[in-house]
């Protein structure tokens, strides 16, 4: 084979340590053998030979490069067309946001979302019904995933696609905040939840009273906050919000006490306790004590296993059956403590000998199931201390004088009556610490049978003649000395209409079966009410004094405001005869206040009390001038 560098028109080089070079030109070298039936061959030198495309692939790669194209500018025609808009028609919840940047789309379902998603839930729990609010509860839809999620101008052709043609309903994204919905679940549950009742055994005048068990119900509220999260869930999705009624999960809770409990109580204690009559035998003596009594001492009380456990409480059955055991009883003295010449003397108490109270509960209560002989009992009599003891009322710290008031009267026969009567009813009264003063507990009714006089009392703003006319002077007496002493407050009103021998808005009244005059002793010391009288006569007006004795306590600062709102009296003419003349005077409005410290200066009463008078009409008995 010729040499290639000889034919390339170069000398040729040989030897071992001599390499063949060939030339590199930019155009083809043809080859050729004479002698060959081969066809000549061209090779191109520096670069691969070059291959021949068959006429039908290079038009199949033409077509797709066209096809392509073709879809290029069909895809950048439709986006170009879609432009910031979302896809037409598009609505979340009824909300057109089709055609809309996303950012108006946003605006606007931020704007009108929560009239739709916002409406209240009802649910209900067995028969109570309540409303739950969505955005409270944490129910809610996430505006921006759900634009996100709303076709328009996006490199996803399909949703390109969308856009172009345009979409209907969009499936909001729903949001639920658990934690916030637990918490509305369970203030469901709070108010939903409903206690078992025990079945129960009670006694009434001697009988067996009984009430049937009821099953309380809770509400689960994991579950209950499953069926709301799964409602608006699929509501949204459903495009069907706001969401119709629910009923939310609870489970039964059985009573402690059933009623089969009851059934066996009632068969094996109670009817056997009321059916007769317990002797109590001390000494010589007996006392009976009917079912009646015993009964009203009797309870049945549940037990943590379950059942009904029967207990005779010693006071309540010693009080309901005084009369029948003082025949087995010296009756003892309480100590108390009486002011005597101008001072405070303990008065001392005195032992008595009785029936014991525990003894006798617990004599009595196994007896209850006993019949015949088995329900005489036998117990011994003890000496019984005072509930207060001398020691006890010496120490209650009564020594001094802590408040006192004093009004005046005109003369009335009537009034020393009944203001004498009063006051010696409420006189040495010894109130301990905790004890309420009730000027009516302590006078009793005002009638002829207590002793009271009839006198003129008040009735609708107009004097009547009533029994116990004058009680009111001991009531604002005893009243203001309480209030200047700083006690509490139980209870008090002023007159309807004002009388200047009171002290203006810081006086009261009493009306038997009405209202009361009572005050508290919330000191750490006894008080006692010390009470002085002196009875008016002809031209000369009588007096009514209260000392509150007891250890200094409170600071106390008292004022009234100014007089205002003056109303002017009315004449009334009554031709009845019941009519008694009176002269009128105006009405107004006052307030009186009170501040009250304790010794370390802390502020314990901060009070207010407005009061407005009525004015006191004039009346006339008569007809009214002018007419018949």
């Amino acid at each position: 084979m010729p040499d290639v560098g000889a034919l390339a028109g170069h000398p040729a080089r040989s030897g071992p340590d001599q390499k063949a070079c060939t030339r590199v030109t930019d155009q083809p070298t043809r080859l050729e053998d004479a002698g060959s039936d081969e066809p000549a061959v061209e090779v191109a030198t520096g670069e691969l030979p070059a291959v021949r495309t068959p006429p039908w692939r290079r038009r199949w790669v033409a077509a797709v490069a066209a096809a392509v194209v073709a879809v290029g500018l069909a895809y950048l025609a439709a986006y170009l067309v879609t432009g910031r808009d979302l896809a037409g028609g598009a609505t979340v919840l009824g909300i057109e946001v089709g055609n809309l940047s996303r950012a108006e789309a946003a605006a606007k379902l931020r704007a009108e979302l929560p009239a739709v998603v916002n409406v209240p839930i009802p649910v209900r729990v067995g028969e109570q019904t309540f409303s739950i609010s969505p955005s409270e509860a944490g129910l809610s839809i996430d505006v921006d995933a759900t634009v996100n999620a709303i076709p328009g101008r996006s490199a996803n052709p399909v949703k390109l696609i969308q856009a172009l043609f345009g979409v209907g309903a969009v499936d909001p994204v729903t949001q639920v905040d658990r934690a916030s919905l637990e918490a509305t679940a369970s203030a469901i549950a709070a108010q939903a939840d409903t206690e078992p009742v025990n079945g129960s055994v009670a006694f009434d005048d001697g009988t067996v009273v009984t009430t049937d068990a009821v099953p309380g119900g809770t509400v689960d509220v994991p579950a209950a906050a499953d069926v709301i999260a799964d409602a608006f869930v699929d509501a949204a999705d459903q495009h069907e919000l706001p969401i119709g009624e629910l009923v939310l999960p609870s489970t039964e809770v059985e009573p402690q006490i059933t009623d089969d409990e009851v059934e066996q109580a009632v068969a094996e204690f109670a009817k056997p306790a009321m059916s007769g009559p317990v002797v109590v035998r001390a000494g010589d003596e007996s006392a009976t004590l009917q079912p009646a009594v015993i009964g009203s001492a009797l309870t049945m009380k549940p037990t943590e296993e379950g059942t009904l456990e029967p207990a005779l409480d010693p006071d309540a059955l010693v009080d309901a059956g005084g009369a029948e055991l003082a025949g087995l009883s010296q009756v003892g003295r309480d100590a108390t403590i009486r002011i005597q010449n101008g001072r405070p003397v303990v008065v001392p108490g005195q032992p008595g000998r009785g029936v014991a109270r525990d003894a006798l509960a617990a004599a009595v209560l196994p007896a209850l199931t006993a019949a015949g002989d088995a329900r005489t009992v036998t117990v011994e009599l003890t000496e019984v201390e005072p509930k207060l003891t001398t020691e006890e009322a010496s120490d209650l710290g009564v020594k001094e004088v802590v408040s006192q008031f004093s009004t005046r009267f005109p003369h009335a026969d009537y009034r020393n009556t009944n203001i004498g009567l009063a006051l010696s009813r409420i006189d040495n009264t010894l109130l301990l610490p905790g004890e309420v003063f009730s000027l009516n507990d302590l006078v009793g009714e005002r009638n002829a049978a207590n002793g009271f006089a009839v006198g003129w009392t008040i009735d609708g703003g107009r004097l009547k003649r009533d029994y116990g006319g004058g009680v009111s002077q001991v009531a604002t007496t005893t009243y203001h000395a309480a209030f200047k002493a700083g006690l509490a407050d139980v209870y008090h009103q002023p007159h309807s209409i004002y009388f200047d021998r009171y002290p203006v808005g810081q006086e009261a009244t009493v009306s038997w079966g009405n209202f009361d005059m009572a005050f508290k002793n919330d000191t750490p010391y006894g008080v006692v009410v010390d009470s002085g009288f002196s009875p008016s006569s002809p031209g000369a007006r009588g007096t009514v004094t209260v000392r509150l004795w007891s250890t200094g306590y409170f600071r106390v600062q008292t004022s009234v405001s100014e007089r205002s709102g003056f109303t002017e009296p009315k004449t009334v003419y009554d031709t009845s005869a019941e009519c008694e003349p009176q002269s009128g005077w105006e009405g107004f409005s006052i307030t009186s206040y009170r501040k009250v410290w304790t010794p370390d200066g802390t502020l314990v009463r901060d009070e207010a009390y407005p009061w407005t008078y009525k004015p006191n009409p004039t009346v006339v008995c008569g007809p009214e001038p002018g007419k018949d």
